[in-house]
């Protein structure tokens, strides 16, 4: 009896931490992209003059609110267990949702949701760095994040599509099951204790100080600038091409357009899947230049009327934006999560995301009423040119940047300000 005791084999848990990790944010995420479309259609639907502007509007509302909770949601990850902040993020979100099947308006239903998404950002990544233990099981586990984050925002789209054409209460159900099924993985991720040392009000007027501090070590700049100057792209393509869709290519369905708009998200997943075999951990600089390629895809989809190649471009956008982010990520939460410390980076590099984001989409709806919208999709590409050219001189920098020698330097030692 004791020898089969001593060797029976430990139960293998249904599923890793970090798999726990990413198929609640593949739900979350699914959720968050398919209630889009549904707000799309409802919109629509109310015989609104310009509703392609009024979704403009609602999404610069919702990335308003993480301006305004950015001071305060790094320390609220940092001294939590982050395990416990995916919960409170998820519970908003099922919130906004019941408002929305209730009446409420879509503009305060979406800033309740952009609440729980701002809560839930800096814990989703943030956990990342507390549930590996290398740089390598850290780039793996942000390749799953991403790739599955980007499959869960393709069949949002296409699901989210579909729905809107036929039943907005079906989908908004389907919405709030699903932030409920996210919910009740979280309970499979190991809750490990924040630091309760941190004051909120103290980290807050902090915030800023981090946020130059950041900004000061040159491949944490380095990476925020890459990863705004993406999201600000990958934001507001995603609302031009409501309005392009039609004007490009003469589909006005909103199912048919969801699937148009997915085959970037398609290219995303197959981006993240390559950036491992494509980029070592040791030359993630080299992702930068898959910025260029990005860029000229931009360009040269805002003149297509081929439904083909439009796809074909849309996907290769995907592609290239994949492997330019993911390495991004991976740099700054490196380096974040020893000087200001994993949350607050993240908290930090959402400021800069969403201030770019909003920032571009004013440029954008000003580029739509002086412009063919085509030019409003090239213009956003320039945009991402800039960035990309501004970000050229600092190259060097992160050329001399060795994640592994990093993690077994004097900086791994944590920082007092976590």
């Amino acid at each position: 009896m004791l020898q089969n005791n001593s060797s029976a084999k430990p139960r293998k848990k249904l599923l890793s931490p970090v798999n726990a990790v990413v198929l609640t944010q593949f739900m979350s995420a699914f959720s968050d992209n398919l209630n889009f479309f549904i707000i799309i259609g409802m919109l629509k639907r109310q015989g609104l003059e310009n509703p392609d502007q009024a979704v403009t509007y609602i999404q610069i509302g919702f990335l308003a609110v993480f301006l305004i909770l950015a001071p305060f949601v790094g320390s609220f990850a940092d001294r939590n267990a982050k395990s416990g902040v995916l919960m409170v993020g998820n519970l908003f979100k099922a919130a906004a949702i019941l408002l929305l099947i209730f009446g409420i308006h879509p503009i305060f239903c979406y800033a309740i949701l952009g609440i729980g998404a701002v809560i839930y950002s800096p814990a989703k990544y943030g956990i990342l760095t507390e549930l590996t233990r290398t740089e390598d099981e850290l780039l793996r586990a942000n390749s799953k994040v991403e790739g599955t984050t980007i499959l869960a925002i393709l069949l949002g789209t296409v699901v989210g599509g579909f729905l809107a054409e036929y039943s907005d209460l079906l989908g908004l159900v389907t919405c709030f099951i699903v932030y409920g099924l996210s919910w009740a993985l979280t309970f499979l991720i190991p809750k490990i204790p924040g630091n309760t040392q941190i004051q909120y009000i103290a980290a807050a007027r902090r915030f800023f100080q981090d946020t130059r501090a950041l900004f000061r070590h040159p491949q944490a700049q380095f990476s925020l600038v890459a990863t705004g100057a993406f999201w600000l792209t990958a934001a507001v393509l995603r609302i031009a091409l409501v309005a392009w869709i039609p004007a490009n290519l003469g589909i006005t369905n909103t199912d048919q357009q969801s699937l148009i708009i997915g085959s970037t998200a398609i290219g995303v997943v197959l981006g993240s899947i390559l950036m491992p075999r494509i980029i070592p951990a040791s030359k993630m600089y080299l992702s930068y230049y898959f910025g260029f390629l990005m860029v000229l895809c931009v360009l040269v989809t805002a003149f297509m009327h081929s439904l083909v190649l439009s796809v074909v471009m849309l996907f290769l956008i995907g592609v290239f934006g994949g492997i330019f982010l993911i390495p991004m990520n991976t740099i700054l939460q490196t380096v974040g999560k020893d000087i200001v410390g994993a949350g607050k980076t993240i908290a930090v590099q959402n400021l800069v995301e969403n201030s770019l984001t909003i920032i571009g989409l004013f440029i954008y709806l000003y580029l739509n009423t002086k412009v063919p919208i085509q030019f409003a999709v090239v213009g956003m590409g320039v945009i991402l040119l800039v960035f990309i050219l501004v970000l050229l001189p600092k190259l060097s920098a992160l050329k001399r940047f060795d994640p592994d020698e990093y993690l077994k330097g004097p900086h791994n030692q944590p920082s007092n300000n976590s």
